[in-house]
């Protein structure tokens, strides 16, 4: 319980307030369709759940304000296992179309239970039965000093409704707190409405200015953990030292990754799309994960030919890219092929049959896979696991080691990172199961942290201290599949550029890779970092100048008496140029460079 409030403390020190947005009704543009009765106050007409009073109380009242006068008043004395679990919320009142433009506004006030920041909602307008689709997710913070904020949110509905099928939630098991709400209003302007002239509340999250105070401690970090004091001795075959030669030495591929997730038949294929689909990635990236080409499914049913899964392999290795293998085990029914819960109820059977898939593409994959995604999101995926038992995991990080003897091997999951870096019950899952792997004897090697990002975009500091946790594990970390999905190309090329700031500070980061990069083969178009036409998006632009731009080396030096160039640089390979030879080189940790290569200029 102490590490909970503690990380709430820092989290909601760091949050800053969003800017206000204060519009009255009366002067919202005409042409809205109210899609809350009017028949009484919005607020008389939220329906309240607290676990039968089980996490908290309710009431509702009068309240002196200019311009409402009912509010609702939650106080919440416990954490739900997960946020939605604690909420309050209504139907719609008239029917919603795909595409229609809506406004909410509301008020709120509050305070955190903690004593530090304010009270914390998330707005999500959601279909009321599976899958639950959100057309918007929106963190709100109330003011630390108890005042009234309003909150103006508006959005394109991302499915048709009938009345009652959708509606708003106010989801509130971020921790306890006091939160009172007023003002609940909510309009549909229809499909042609110019949604940029209704009033925004803009999702941001704290220490996104560039005079953050958290920026002078990532760039110290990122001096002290990326880059050393380098020096190579240069001499000619007979063993002559290079004195006083010119020496150009540029840094051409950094250690640390900075990769993606890649379509094999991309890879793989011919067209105009597939040589810029390479040339993109091969420019771009340092590393690269088969997105679906090793998945148990997509091998068993051939979702994905094999034979385009190992030419990408392949094809990677020749360009010295290396891959990552996703996934050995998924244990949940719908990321198995789907003959295996015929043999659930055989745990002898079903346990030789997963050993036979590990080994039969972990042998498969020898020398053409660096890493392996051993097993992943075990909290939702429950079926193996409950019909072999926990341990089951341990044998099948010791299976796939048998069969991948040089490979890292990883457990995968999300919730690591993401919603705002509030505790939840899969990030405290996802810590224990990486505890009991290392306790009982896996032979595991990295926590691969997912980061699927929404509109609950957790803050610099905070990601600093989440990324302090993980590295108390003990094991490398691996951000495997990031991607950020919120309105406003500006939003999520900052966001973008200081999450990779943070994770390329950090000691206990190995790598960022993105969830796919082109908009022509993205599972969320939205997300890509270049668009259709290859240019690159606003976040494109803050990878490439990152990668490319400020965290690069390239230096004019002159060898000394003895041959020696010395300089500080970022660790990775180089590029030497020196009487007309380039030579690549190896910037290892310890300062020393190592030539891997040479080769003579034309």
């Amino acid at each position: 319980m102490r590490t909970t409030i503690v990380s709430l403390c820092l989290l909601l020190a760091s949050l800053a307030v969003p800017p206000l947005s204060l519009v009255k009704a009366a002067e919202l543009p005409e042409g809205g369709v109210p899609l809350i009765s009017t028949e009484k106050t919005g607020i008389d007409q939220l329906n309240v759940r607290l676990g039968d009073g089980e996490f908290g109380t309710y009431e509702r009242g009068e309240v002196q304000h200019e311009t409402f006068k009912r509010s609702l008043r939650i106080e919440l004395t416990t954490q739900p296992d997960n946020t939605w679990d604690t909420a309050f919320g209504m139907p719609a009142t008239a029917s919603v179309q795909k595409g229609d433009v809506i406004l909410v506004g509301f008020w709120m006030r509050g305070s955190a239970a903690n004593g530090v920041g304010g009270a914390v909602a998330e707005f999500v307008f959601e279909k009321f039965s599976n899958p639950y689709t959100k057309s918007i997710q929106f963190l709100a913070e109330t003011p630390s000093d108890g005042s009234w904020q309003e909150y103006w949110v508006r959005f394109r509905s991302l499915e048709d409704y009938d009345v009652g099928q959708a509606g708003f939630n106010f989801q509130v098991g971020y921790q306890p707190e006091v939160l009172e709400i007023a003002g609940l209003q909510a309009w549909n302007y229809g499909k042609d409405f110019d949604v940029d002239s209704l009033p925004n509340t803009e999702l941001t999250y704290a220490g996104r200015s560039s005079d953050a105070a958290w920026r002078t401690d990532a760039s110290k970090r990122i001096e002290k953990h990326r880059k050393r004091d380098f020096s190579l001795q240069l001499s000619d075959a007979t063993g002559k030292p290079y004195s006083g030669a010119k020496v150009h030495v540029k840094h051409h591929r950094h250690a640390f990754d900075f990769g993606s997730a890649v379509s094999a038949p991309m890879l793989a294929g011919d067209g105009e799309d597939n040589d810029r689909f390479r040339d993109t990635f091969e420019q771009y990236f340092n590393a690269g994960t088969i997105e679906n080409g090793l998945k148990w499914q997509s091998l068993d049913q051939e979702w994905i030919p094999r034979e385009s899964v190992f030419k990408a392999l392949r094809w990677m290795k020749s360009k010295r890219i290396p891959a990552r293998g996703h996934v050995m085990v998924w244990p949940g029914y719908r990321n198995l092929p789907n003959w295996i819960p015929s043999i659930i109820d055989k745990p002898e059977v079903l346990s030789k049959v997963l050993d036979m898939h590990i080994r039969e593409v972990g042998y498969a994959t020898q020398g053409l896979v660096r890493d392996w995604d051993v097993l992943n999101e075990v909290f939702d995926n429950t079926e193996v696991t409950a019909a072999l038992g926990d341990e089951a995991m341990i044998h099948w990080f010791k299976v796939a080691r048998e069969v991948a003897p040089t490979a890292d091997l990883y457990y995968n999951d999300y919730a690591g990172l993401v919603r705002g870096g509030f505790p939840t019950t899969h990030k405290v899952h996802f810590e224990d199961t990486v505890r009991y792997l290392k306790e009982n004897g896996a032979p595991i090697d990295g926590i691969g942290i997912q980061g699927h990002f929404g509109g609950l975009l957790t803050p610099p500091e905070r990601l600093v201290a989440e990324l302090d946790r993980w590295h108390s594990l003990g094991l490398k970390v691996l951000i495997t599949e990031y991607d950020v999905e919120v309105p406003g190309d500006t939003l999520k090329a900052d966001f973008t550029r200081d999450f990779m700031t943070v994770c390329f500070s950090h000691p206990a980061v190995v790598g960022v890779l993105t969830w796919g990069f082109w908009e022509g083969a993205h599972w969320k178009p939205e997300a890509a970092l270049f668009a259709k036409d290859w240019t690159p998006t606003a976040m494109g632009k803050e990878w490439v100048r990152l990668t490319k731009d400020e965290w690069t080396t390239q230096e004019n030096l002159v060898a000394d008496a003895d041959g020696q160039i010395r300089f500080r640089g970022f660790l990775g390979e180089y590029i030497v140029t020196v009487n007309g030879k380039q030579l690549t080189v190896l910037g290892n940790e310890d300062g020393t460079m190592e030539i891997i290569d040479i080769e003579s200029e034309d």
